[in-house]
């Protein structure tokens, strides 16, 4: 009877049977791998702390630990957060809360002069465009990710589990967090910030999806590419449907 192998070495990615043995409540041993004879999981030990500085130093080991060798169960909470967070960026650059303030007009503003039901309802516009552009971009992971392991790799490395590509997605998204200094401090310096947060993203995305399917790099890049190319694409065309709507129904009112 052959064994299970559920989780997976950090440094050299070969499968291993588990992580450690426990001999009791205070002592473990930390399981070696046969293929790289290196302890296959050392951040079984570590604080959450430091696996998270070392996800943002884009350190693989950090990634398959968290994608590969353990539940992640909350992902879907990160999920929201970030989407909200990426949909309150957008409209605060839309509606230019980012640019500096101009002492043109002393007088003091008045409740009138801000019309909070158009304010909300273009943010809750925001959400939803940006909600369906995020499920474009795990579809198209997914769907490269179902077709490399079906026809183009030799053997599949893991399952082409949709709620393993949504966890991948998520977490290298993680960088969206960088864009709140822009809007709290220096407001000047957003689009520079902007362009760093951009690439540092897909520095990660291309990291984490090279761990769950360990592809040539081009692949990679395809892959990642393709996937924010009709993110972006779906984004601009909704939000010009959006927006009509929007129009409309305020014209109606």
């Amino acid at each position: 009877m052959s064994k299970e192998y559920k989780y997976y070495c950090t440094n050299c990615g070969g499968k291993v049977e588990g992580l450690f043995k426990k001999y009791s409540e205070t002592v473990l041993k930390l399981t070696e791998c046969k293929c790289c004879n290196e302890i296959a999981d050392k951040y079984v030990e570590y604080d959450i702390v430091i696996i998270i500085i070392d996800l943002i130093l884009l350190n693989t080991k950090a990634y398959r630990h968290i994608l590969l060798n353990t539940d992640f169960k909350h992902f879907w909470k990160l999920s929201v957060v970030l989407i909200l967070l990426e949909s309150y960026c957008i409209w605060a650059l839309s509606c230019g809360v980012n640019t500096p303030c101009k002492p043109i007009n002393k007088t003091e503003p008045k409740l009138h002069d801000f019309d909070m039901n158009t304010e909300d309802l273009k943010f809750y516009v925001i959400c939803l465009n940006t909600t369906l552009s995020y499920l474009c971009f795990v579809a198209v992971m997914y769907f490269l990710t179902v077709l490399y392991n079906k026809y183009l790799a030799s053997r599949p490395y893991t399952p082409s589990q949709l709620a393993l590509i949504v966890k991948t997605a998520t977490l290298s998204s993680t960088g969206i967090f960088l864009q709140l200094p822009s809007i709290i401090w220096d407001m000047s310096l957003f689009s520079y910030h902007l362009h760093f947060i951009t690439l540092y993203t897909w520095l990660c995305q291309l990291l984490a999806y090279k761990v769950i399917c360990p592809s040539p790099k081009i692949w990679c890049l395809l892959v990642i590419f393709s996937a924010h190319i009709l993110k972006s694409g779906s984004s601009l065309y909704l939000t010009i449907q959006l927006n009509s709507i929007l129009h409309e129904s305020l014209e109606l009112q």
